[in-house]
Order: structure tokens, then C-alpha cells, then sequence
């Protein structure tokens, strides 16, 4: 019971200061800032490189409090995590994926209203953080923000005598049949990478995206229920996804562009043969090590024609503090410090992704690419997602049963929001 005292105490003295620290008042906590000391681990997915800068600045100011990075494999990094926790042996702090939220809820300490105030949350961070907040509190502050963008092929446009990026959806598939070139049976250069799951590592966060753009939120937090499928009036969010994704690898369309015997779609768009590629702010790296003499551009993600929302999907991460930790009041010094106005702008600087504070997004940089990351940001929605790996799998059983024709459009959607909400019955 001491500790919860104390973290009591602390949190309540770091909430007011956090509204300055959101708004760039105040650089930070000043060193030994509450005579707190103690060494904090940290696990994440993110690059050692990612955390220095921000790491040796809190060091600098901070000399009795030690944070060691674990650098951790993304794709076992939730079951190395799981794993530690079950034999209390997890870190104090660690990087909580949005689509964790409902699967790690039991080992995140949450920050209630009276330790964290809602109304500094929610005026410091974008919107997309909302996704951290319930009625029981904050699971984890906003740290990264990853929103997916338009890559766009220079060279392949302008051999096609197309001087700009689409704007629209309806646009983006006249320009994908444009930019298709096939001898025969066979796609030399694809226009656009939709329609499948198996070589588009992105493909359910574009569904995703799809039905964000008409205003469903996919999943009801309220209520914790899916409605994708609920109709209103012409076809559902999920039916509207699935037809638009599903036209480009059925090559009774115009708009076939795709199919599954291609390569990955960020590999075939850093080999110059994929022309658009709708993908995370983070895979720049990766495509300019593919080919750094690519000539490309990005552009914010196109919008429905006409439409109410303009949006984008983004993959988020959270600072949470673990109930397991033996010194919470110095884990939350921590999370409340990597995320004031001072080091997300070192992060920024310093990153390829953009900062998850609105002072800092207010304020573009110059440069047209971050820029245009900023923007998405700003404009970056996402879900409650009960089970990141099931959802997966279920996205990919409803846009393939309707395209093979297993299933009707209006069934297909249907069964896959019956089996999400099953999903969350089991986390209940």
C-alpha cells in the first residue's frame, strides 16, 4: 500500500506539470526532480537508435534514475512480454501497441482522472492517442505514431504522362488500370498492391483504413462491440471496404492490377515495378535501402470523393507503466518525461516518424516528406482491435471468401463482425 501512496502523491504533482510540459512552457523536470532514484527498464520494438537521443537528454538531467532499453524483435516481442510478465520478470515500462490495449489491459497500471488529468491528455495528444482512454482511466501516453501515406512512383508516372498523385479513390483506380502493364497473363508493373493478403504485409490496416475514411469506427468503444456491418442506408462500411479492395486483384475488372504470385508490395515498389503503394511512414527506411536511386514521392493517403471524414490509419504506441513494477512514481516520471514538448521534438528531429504532441504538429517542418507525415497524423484514426493476429485472419477470410465466391458480400462482412465480437466476449 506505501508504494500506491507514493505514486499518488508524485502522479498528482507531475499531472499539473504536464500541461505545461505538453505546451513547451517548461522544458522538463529539473534533476532529481522529487529526490527520486532507481534504475527503470523499458522494453519496446522500436530501434535502440530510436530512444538515444531522448535517453542521454533525460540522463543529462536526470542522474539518479537509470533507463535501460531492451530492444526487443517485433515479431516476438508481445510473447517475449507475455512471457516475462508471467514470471514477474517484465519491465517496468514498456511499449504498448493500440492493438494490444484489450490483451495486455491486465498488466498495464492505469492512470486515473485523479493522477492524470483526461483534459491534459486530450489537449496535448493527437487524436489517434484517444485510443489509450477509457472510462476506467489511461492505459499508456502516447509515444509513436506510424500513419500510413501514399508512396507514388515518379518515373512510372511520368512515362504515363500522369503529373500527379490521385486525390481521390475513385482517381487511385483510374491511375492503377493507367500504370498496369502486362504481357498477356502476366503483371510486369503493377498500378497499386490491393486485393490480397498474402504479399501485402499491410493489407488489413488498409481495410481498416477504408472503413475509418466513411466514418465507422469498426469497433463501438462503448459499447466494445463491432459495427462494420451495421447498415444505415446503401452498403455497410465493411461491404464498401471489401468490394473497393477486392477490385483490383479480380481480374474481371478494369481495375485488375494485382494478384497473389507478385511479389511482397513494398519489395516490387523499391524494385521501381509498383507504382503506388499505400504503406506506414515507417517503411521509407526499408524502401530506400532497397534502392536508394529510386525516384519517388508520398502523398497523403487518398479520401473518398465527396465524403464527410477525411482520414488516414495509424499504428500507435503507448508508454505504459507495468503493475508489476516496484518503483511506479519513478516509472511515471519517465513516461510523463519521454513524452513532454521537449523530447518528442528531439524524437522528431532525430526520427522518421512523426511527434504524437499538437504543439509540435501545428508546426511542420519544411521538408515536403515529413511534412506530408505531419499532415497524416494529424488526420490518423484507428480501433479497438480485440486480437490483432485473429482480426488478421478474419479480415483476410472475408475479403477472400467474397472474391473466390465462398460467400456473399453482405454474409461474408456479417460473419466476420459476429466473430470480432466473440472476441471481445472472451477478453471480458
Amino acid at each position: 500500500m506505501k508504494i500506491q501512496y507514493v505514486v499518488i502523491a508524485v502522479s498528482l504533482v507531475l499531472a499539473v506539470v504536464a500541461l505545461l510540459l505538453f505546451t513547451g512552457v517548461i522544458p522538463g523536470f529539473r534533476s532529481g526532480s522529487g529526490g527520486q532514484s532507481g534504475e527503470i527498464t523499458l522494453w519496446g520494438p522500436l530501434p535502440q537508435a530510436y530512444f538515444a537521443p531522448a535517453l542521454s537528454d533525460f540522463h543529462n538531467r536526470f542522474k539518479n534514475i537509470r533507463i535501460t532499453y531492451r530492444e526487443m524483435r517485433p515479431d516476438t516481442y508481445i510473447e517475449e512480454l507475455v512471457d516475462a510478465f508471467a514470471s514477474s520478470r517484465g519491465p517496468d515500462v514498456f511499449l504498448l501497441p493500440h492493438d494490444q490495449i484489450e490483451k495486455q489491459k491486465e498488466r498495464v497500471f492505469v492512470l486515473t482522472s485523479d493522477i492524470y488529468p483526461l483534459r491534459a491528455f486530450r489537449d496535448g495528444f493527437l487524436d489517434s492517442g484517444d485510443i489509450f482512454t477509457s472510462p476506467e482511466g489511461i492505459a499508456a501516453l502516447p509515444f509513436y505514431t506510424d500513419p500510413l501515406v501514399l508512396y507514388w512512383n515518379r518515373d512510372l508516372f511520368q512515362s504515363a504522362g500522369i503529373a500527379q498523385p490521385p486525390a481521390s479513390w475513385d482517381a487511385f483506380s483510374a491511375l492503377a488500370a493507367k500504370l498496369k502493364i502486362s504481357n498477356g497473363v502476366a503483371i510486369t508493373q503493377a498500378g497499386a498492391a490491393l486485393g490480397e493478403f498474402q504479399n501485402i504485409s499491410n493489407a488489413k490496416d488498409i481495410l481498416a483504413l477504408l472503413m475509418l475514411q466513411t466514418g465507422n469506427p469498426i469497433v463501438d468503444r462503448a459499447t466494445r462491440k463491432a459495427v462494420f456491418a451495421e447498415r444505415e442506408d446503401g452498403l455497410t462500411a465493411g461491404e464498401d471496404a471489401v468490394l473497393f479492395f477486392n477490385n483490383f486483384s479480380d481480374p474481371r475488372k478494369t481495375t485488375y492490377t494485382w494478384n497473389r504470385t507478385l511479389p511482397s508490395a513494398r519489395d516490387m515498389f523499391g524494385a521501381g515495378q509498383l507504382a503506388m503503394y499505400v504503406g506506414f511512414a515507417s517503411d521509407l527506411d526499408a524502401i530506400l535501402a532497397r534502392n536508394p536511386h529510386l525516384n519517388f514521392d508520398i502523398a497523403e493517403v487518398p479520401q473518398i470523393a465527396g465524403g464527410r471524414v477525411k482520414a488516414t490509419y495509424a499504428k500507435s504506441y503507448g508508454l505504459a507503466v507495468s503493475k508489476q513494477s516496484r518503483l511506479a512514481a519513478v516509472a511515471l516520471t519517465v513516461i510523463y518525461d519521454l513524452t513532454s514538448f521537449n523530447q518528442q521534438k528531439l524524437l522528431a528531429d532525430t526520427g522518421v516518424t512523426p511527434p504524437v504532441l499538437r504543439t509540435l504538429l501545428s508546426n511542420p517542418p519544411e521538408n515536403p516528406v515529413e511534412e506530408t507525415f505531419y499532415a497524416s497524423a494529424i488526420r490518423a484514426r484507428t480501433w479497438l482491435d480485440p486480437d490483432p493476429e485473429r482480426t488478421r485472419s478474419i479480415f483476410q477470410e472475408m475479403a477472400g471468401s467474397v472474391l473466390s465466391g465462398a460467400a456473399r458480400l453482405d454474409a461474408a462482412v456479417r460473419n466476420a463482425q459476429n466473430q470480432i465480437n466473440a472476441l471481445f466476449l472472451q477478453t471480458q
